[in-house]
């Protein structure tokens, strides 16, 4: 098939708990102008940098075309259900993309065999698996039903609040990714920029240093190297606190010219199966299983945003977590993969709890009841760019203070 390269990649599935701990960096929506003068003052150097800022953050109708290598040096259990996902964050994969524009697309995860592609078209949206010969409509539903990602990270279905749902290979492109992490930047947190010019896929590219301001933050920095021409991002890196490289994407090769209308059409895959699927969003898939109301400040912590359903993320910047109730049966399945991948105990009143540490990624399992026999079972999987202690804390407040029920 044209455009499909041989490359190795690794091939573990895991359940998407390494991915939870930065979806809600990555599906963040696109910066509006008034998020764009908000990030540019944040900049703490020279108007320059405030200029570059601003051009990454209004790249997204740019188009562009090229081959991306992403490594992820995250490591946690094998968890079970709410989707397997390939681990993005765990090892090493390569996505060939076509960007005529945030609404026509097509991103290509690459294998031995063929390849796993995504299409955006309008508002439709269209993954094409090369080895099964399927073609399959991804339907998002409105929020509140099955789902409803917004149109900010290239999903389908109604606009409208940031939605939480779990990230897709596009989403780990350096361009993506840099524009939700620099649209996250929170007033604390430092935008400097690097020394020098670092030649990327052929582009003399500047660079740009985000530290957090909080010391909760398990991010030591994160570095985005730019086009300034153009204010695309060509590679991400980001260090977690104890130096130790987490991720990165950068673009092998990248041609800027408008890709060609026939790399970005849906095909017409005659004699494959055509078929769809509804595919909720990240809160909505916890709506159906979370029925407590969150409150709106954990572990000295507040909302960042209403609390969405059955979830929330908590905090400011690049010092986030997110909130995922379990239902009693998932608690049990997810407590054990936690043990067997070494987990260590967290000592909790009024329940019990695991923690595991990946690199920038914290994660705490917990559970409890309400305390009186018969009262409903409390569980969570807390898991975020914070230390461990910041998630302990938010899982002693859940314990030991119930969440009510929501409203119907």
């Amino acid at each position: 098939m044209a455009g499909v390269s041989v490359v190795v990649r690794r091939s573990r599935r895991r359940w998407g708990a390494v991915a939870l701990g930065v979806a809600f960096l990555l599906a963040l929506p696109t910066a509006t102008s008034s998020t764009l003068a908000w990030a540019a003052s944040r900049s703490r150097s020279t108007e320059a940098t405030a200029v570059l800022v601003q051009r990454v953050l209004a790249s997204d109708a740019r188009p562009y075309s090229g081959l991306a290598e992403i490594r992820g040096g995250l490591s946690l259990p094998d968890l079970p259900r709410l989707g397997d996902l390939v681990a993005r964050l765990g090892g090493t994969t390569r996505a060939r993309v076509w960007w005529a524009g945030p609404t026509s697309w097509r991103v290509a995860q690459l294998s031995l065999t063929g390849e796993q592609a995504t299409y955006r078209s309008g508002d439709r949206l269209v993954q094409w698996d090369y080895e099964q010969s399927r073609l399959t409509d991804v339907v998002t539903l409105p929020t509140g039903q099955a789902g409803g990602a917004g149109s900010g990270a290239g999903g389908s279905g109604t606009s409208g609040a940031a939605s939480i749902r779990l990230p897709r290979t596009d989403d780990l492109l350096p361009p993506q990714a840099a524009r939700r992490l620099l649209a996250a930047v929170g007033p604390g947190d430092r935008v400097d920029p690097l020394p020098g010019a670092r030649l990327v896929a052929g582009v003399a590219a500047q660079g740009l240093r985000v530290v957090p301001g909080d010391p909760r933050s398990t991010i030591g920095h994160v570095d985005v190297w730019v086009d300034p021409g153009s204010g695309i991002p060509v590679q991400l890196t980001v260090v977690d606190r104890h130096g130790a490289t987490a991720l990165t994407s950068a673009f092998l090769d990248l041609s800027q010219a408008p890709p060609p209308a026939q790399d970005v059409a849906i095909p017409p895959a005659p004699g494959t199966v055509h078929d769809s699927t509804t595919t909720p969003d990240l809160a909505s898939r916890i709506q159906q299983v979370g029925p407590w109301q969150l409150p709106p400040t954990l572990a000295g912590l507040p909302a960042s945003s209403p609390v969405v359903g059955g979830t929330a993320t908590y905090g400011s910047g690049l010092t986030r977590f997110i909130v995922l109730p379990l239902s009693g049966r998932l608690s049990g399945a997810v407590f054990g993969a936690a043990h067997d991948g070494g987990a260590g105990a967290v000592k909790l009143a009024r329940g019990d709890g695991l923690s595991i540490t990946s690199g920038m990624l914290s994660l705490v399992v917990a559970r409890g009841t309400d305390g009186e026999p018969g009262d409903p079972q409390h569980a969570y999987l807390i898991t975020g760019l914070v230390s461990a202690s910041v998630l302990a804390d938010a899982a002693q407040q859940l314990l030991s203070h119930p969440p009510p029920r929501r409203s119907a």
